[in-house]
């Protein structure tokens, strides 16, 4: 992208959409609710623009050909520029996702914190310790459930932690599940200090079937994942209707991606172990009359 100007919109530079042309389909963790088909038009209006956003940020720092950075740098640009009311977008998922920014008021920093979890990625290809990828999914996750959260207009401190919590366990889980893909595209995100505890060597990442010390380990990291997804669950007892409807998916879907990580024996290289929608539904449906999420 060197031989454009930085206000320059790549004309392949679009929506990137799902299957169908529902983004809800793909959203971040890939483990996404069905329960969110039952909400209203409104409600599933604004969430698309904001999965659309956050899908079109990720495949700039994942697949875009020219320079990712600065690829970002107008995103963000852009992004400032909507909440500074200085000039109209020149992206147009950004442009899309105006009126649900003033429409929910929705707050800038989770926004921009999408942009800088891209920006790691362009640098920063290992974590040394959980905490170290701890940090990360404060920038690539959090902010889709904080945002979310504005949409049903039920962000509050107390709330906004505990979907953190939540949301820190379904990009745990995403990263395990994409162990093999992440790996070929030059990105470990186990711990290195887990990878050095089980004995897991980076080379054995990219073998067709998980050794035996790498089922370990992904078993040993999706416990972990559930415990922060078990910690998160509460925001469903605080919520009521339609968000508690939502929350209680985004948590069902979690559980179903463990479970298929569990059903695979914990080898996420043989084949992705995700669960189909079919599954997640029946998760939701659990939980809804567990009355938990």
């Amino acid at each position: 992208m060197s031989d454009q100007s930085s206000d320059a919109v790549p004309a392949q530079w679009s929506a990137p959409t799902a299957p169908g042309g529902d983004p809800i389909e793909k959203a971040s963790g890939e483990n996404f609710p069905v329960a969110l088909r039952l909400l209203p038009p409104r409600i599933r209006e604004d969430l698309r623009a904001l999965y659309r956003y956050a899908r079109h940020v990720d495949d700039l720092g994942d697949e875009w050909a020219g320079d990712r950075l600065s690829a970002l740098d107008r995103i963000e640009a852009d992004v400032r520029g909507l909440y500074e009311e200085r000039r109209e977008p020149t992206d147009p998922v950004v442009a899309a996702l105006a009126s649900t920014i003033a429409r929910r008021r929705l707050p800038a920093d989770p926004l921009l914190r999408l942009i800088e979890a891209n920006r790691w990625d362009q640098q920063v290809t290992r974590y040394e310790t959980f905490d170290d990828l701890l940090a990360y999914c404060r920038l690539s996750a959090n902010p889709v459930g904080e945002l979310v959260l504005h949409i049903f207009g039920r962000a509050t401190p107390e709330r906004i932690a505990l979907s953190d919590r939540v949301c820190t366990a379904l990009q745990l889980l995403e990263h395990w599940q994409d162990v093999a893909e992440d790996y070929r595209r030059g990105r470990v995100y186990l711990p290195q200090e887990d990878l050095r505890r089980f004995g897991v060597a980076e080379e054995d990442l990219a073998r067709p079937t998980a050794t035996s010390q790498l089922r370990a380990l992904i078993a040993f990291e999706t416990r972990r994942a559930e415990a922060w997804l078990d910690a998160g669950a509460a925001l469903v007892a605080g919520l009521s209707g339609r968000a508690r409807l939502a929350v209680s998916g985004y948590i069902a879907g979690g559980r179903a991606a463990a479970a298929a990580l569990r059903r695979s024996d914990y080898d996420p290289l043989s084949r992705v172990p995700k669960p189909t929608s079919r599954q997640i539904a029946s998760a939701w449906i659990r939980s809804v009359i567990r009355g938990w999420g």
